[in-house]
């Protein structure tokens, strides 16, 4: 049987703003509160990830993350109100593209 199948992503003014692996990345960073752990747990070198965020960010138009600097007991980050609702965005959209493509795959 032939599946139909498709990726999602988000853009704003034909800049790429969110896909699988950045939504990815702003979910990890919510989950565990800091940008140093989220790139870990995705096997990805800090620099990496921060100019993920910076591109993200710049797609956007707003900051989607908040950072503390360390100290003893290490810095944080948060996602922004505008980093919660672009993943929210594409959580629900990918939601929405999943079950048409399940429904039409049945």
């Amino acid at each position: 049987m032939v599946e139909v199948k498709a990726k999602l992503w988000l853009e704003k003014n034909g800049k790429i703003i969110l896909g699988k692996g950045r939504a990815e990345l702003l979910r990890h960073i919510r989950d565990y509160g800091s940008l140093t752990k989220a790139a870990k747990s995705m096997d990805m070198s800090y620099s990496h990830a921060w100019s993920e965020v910076r591109e993200i960010s710049k797609a956007l138009g707003n900051s989607v993350i908040e950072t503390t600097r360390g100290g003893k007991r290490g810095g944080s980050s948060v996602l922004t109100s505008a980093g919660l609702n672009i993943l929210n965005k594409f959580e629900e959209e990918i939601e929405k593209l999943d079950s048409h493509l399940a429904s039409r795959n049945r």
